[in-house]
């Protein structure tokens, strides 16, 4: 199911919306669904999620900035080139996914890492730590979160950048068969160089038009397991 709601529109920080698309995956039968972030309902849970991410390249956890983090997401929500999204697996939540139009490069990734086109828009996704260790949540939250973006017809490439410490993401872009590692060379001569330029920060690509076959056959794979 998917919503009527544009991809980008100003949103009030404090209301709480319904769902824009939603998902159930078999034979498991998890659902999945996502809906605008709603900052009193959904911080509790963001805070500790953007908590355990930052706090891997910090000394200390104590000296995250939580005000100046909620403030940006209330700004994200109001604007209308980037949305906050929050990801309920089975009615609870269990993941945040951004987007950005990306002409704007608003995830926070050093700039120059990606040549940016007409259709890219830029992917931040936070899994919380049962997400992360439920088997194949991390995997649908990613696929579920694609297949709203690209269902949006101004979205033709989705830009994945990670940090170079962010290994379980990393390993999850690997796996995905859709992902390009390795930047076109109008972009950057090798992936390596992306490093080595960049401090660390590695670009993957989603394409429209691979996506819908991987989707389909991802969901054929599914249907086959116990």
């Amino acid at each position: 199911m998917n919503s009527t709601m544009p991809l980008y529109i100003s949103l009030a920080p404090d209301n709480k919306y319904d769902p824009v698309f939603e998902q159930t995956f078999l034979p498991a039968k998890v659902h999945l669904a996502l809906r605008p972030l709603s900052l009193p309902h959904d911080w509790p849970y963001v805070s500790k999620w953007l908590q355990h991410t930052i706090g891997r390249r910090v000394t200390t956890i104590t000296h995250l900035p939580h005000k100046y983090l909620r403030e940006t997401y209330a700004i994200m929500l109001q604007c209308d080139f980037a949305q906050p999204f929050v990801g309920l697996i089975n009615q609870q939540p269990a993941f945040l996914v951004e987007i950005c139009d990306g002409d704007k490069q608003c995830d926070g990734v050093e700039a120059g890492t990606h040549l940016f086109k007409p259709g890219d828009h830029v992917m931040r996704l936070i899994l919380s730590h049962t997400a992360i260790h439920t088997r194949f949540w991390s995997e649908h939250a990613l696929f579920s979160s694609l297949a709203y973006f690209f269902s949006h017809q101004q979205v033709k490439r989705i830009v994945w950048q990670l940090h170079e410490k962010d290994k379980f993401y990393i390993n999850l872009a690997n796996q995905s068969g859709i992902t390009v590692s390795k930047p076109p060379k109008a972009d950057l001569d090798s992936a390596q160089d992306a490093q080595d330029r960049r401090g660390g920060i590695q670009v993957y690509l989603y394409l429209r038009e691979n996506f819908q076959r991987f989707l389909t056959l991802y969901h054929r794979t599914m249907q086959k397991l116990p």
